[in-house]
């Protein structure tokens, strides 16, 4: 399990910069994401819908043809593209506060962890994860405040906070690693 944490902290350090190296594509393409998401959850409750034979309800079919019909209108109106991209900044800037705020709760978690190892086990890790979870939760703050530099820097942001959650990721990973 500790492997798969430190392969999935190890892919989430990449996705986070690929993300800060081309912020404007990740703003650009969220509301397309997920105008197509919704479209395919639309069309998979459509599916489920026709293979039930038993207790199967027509508002999951009404519902699978509203996600279509909704999915769709945001894949191709620039305007509700544009819309579906601020409210996902603002649940991106709201996410970030949260997040940032659980990882100063981590830190501290982490901190009366490394004071119960002997001394030559201790690390600065459960700083390091404090740091980043109060830098985590002001860009969260800014974010909220600061409606137009979260567009045009989501992307940026995004790619900054899977940077500081795969470095916590691997922070945390081999805390456990060397706490057994």
């Amino acid at each position: 399990m500790t492997v798969l944490m430190i392969l999935l902290s190890i892919l989430m350090i990449v996705c986070g910069v690929d993300c800060m190296v081309t912020p404007i594509e990740t703003f650009s393409s969220l509301g397309w994401i997920a105008g197509f998401a919704i479209v395919v959850a639309g069309v998979s409750a459509i599916f489920r819908y026709a293979a039930g034979k038993v207790n199967r309800s027509v508002w999951e079919l009404v519902g699978g043809v509203a996600g279509v019909v909704f999915g769709g209108f945001i894949i191709v109106n620039g305007v509700a593209q544009f819309a579906t991209n601020m409210v996902i900044a603002y649940a991106a800037a709201l996410w970030l506060l949260i997040y940032g705020v659980t990882g100063i709760v981590e830190a501290l978690s982490l901190r009366k962890l490394n004071q119960e190892l002997p001394n030559d086990l201790r690390t600065a890790g459960w700083l390091v994860v404090m740091i980043l979870g109060v830098v985590t939760a002001a860009m969260g703050v800014i974010c909220i405040f600061q409606p137009m530099i979260t567009a045009l820097s989501v992307g940026l942001l995004i790619g900054a906070s899977i940077l500081v959650s795969g470095i916590k990721t691997l922070i945390l990973s081999i805390q456990i690693i060397r706490a057994r």
